[in-house]
């Protein structure tokens, strides 16, 4: 018996060389062999970088490979290809390098406009965390605004209070308020100022952290330093939430 040809198996469905193989003796005649569907006894050619092998009804070709991840040309953004075949349009196979970075035709190239967009987008996202986290930080510190409007009143009568060397017959009504228990008109005028003075402390600390850390955010990006920015937000956002520590 002779020995068994080489044969090549493609895909039944694309066409596509999966690798080769031997044919089956045929159990009715000794000098012959039986080839399977999908197989051929000519060779492939050796497919090249990006390329891959299938067989059509002219032989096997070399056709063009990119399936992957591909690069939507437009905003850079990763999708999967499953076909073989050429590049489809709109689409490449290099990673866009950053945002900055739009398609010319075959390349990505950095768009100089483009990037001083996306760095005033990127200063009033920042900008608008840090507002965010201080208006958040003084809602939290300061509560209601009646409540703020009466504890602002409260902290005049204790001060006018205090000044007027205590009257003990003219304790004014919100200072009369905090009379509770063992504790004196004049105590109560002094925790009420002290008590102010320190909120006073924490809401000047937020503006002064907000203020401080927009204008860090300001030049770090005029200098193009987007990591600086943005670690000069992310400080920010957490030294506002404690402001009270910020000030000891």
């Amino acid at each position: 018996m002779l020995n068994a040809p080489i044969i090549y198996h493609a895909h039944a469905i694309t066409g596509e060389y999966l690798g080769p193989g031997e044919g089956d003796p045929d159990p009715m005649d000794d000098d012959n062999w039986l080839i399977p569907a999908h197989a051929y006894l000519d060779a492939p050619p050796n497919a090249r970088k990006g390329e891959t092998v299938i067989r059509t009804e002219i032989g096997w070709e070399r056709v063009p490979d990119f399936r992957g991840t591909l690069y939507r040309t437009d905003d850079g953004e990763p999708v999967e290809h499953d076909q073989v075949g050429p590049l489809p349009e709109g689409f490449t196979h290099r990673p866009r390098p950053s945002p900055d970075h739009r398609w010319a035709g075959n390349r990505w190239i950095l768009d100089k406009k483009l990037q001083e967009q996306n760095l005033k987008a990127l200063a009033d996202q920042l900008l608008q965390e840090i507002d965010a986290a201080a208006d958040m930080a003084r809602h939290n510190r300061v509560g209601d605004p009646l409540r703020s409007l009466e504890y602002q009143r409260a902290a005049e009568e204790a001060a006018a209070f205090k000044a007027a060397a205590y009257p003990s017959d003219e304790v004014p009504p919100l200072v009369a308020a905090y009379v509770i228990g063992d504790r004196t008109p004049q105590q109560a005028a002094d925790e009420i100022l002290q008590e102010a003075a320190g909120l006073e402390a924490a809401l000047l600390n937020i503006r002064s952290l907000r203020l401080q850390a927009k204008e860090q955010v300001r030049e770090a990006i005029a200098s193009g330093d987007v990591e600086a920015a943005q670690h000069a937000a992310s400080e920010a956002v957490i030294r506002v939430s404690r402001p009270d520590e910020s000030t000891r």
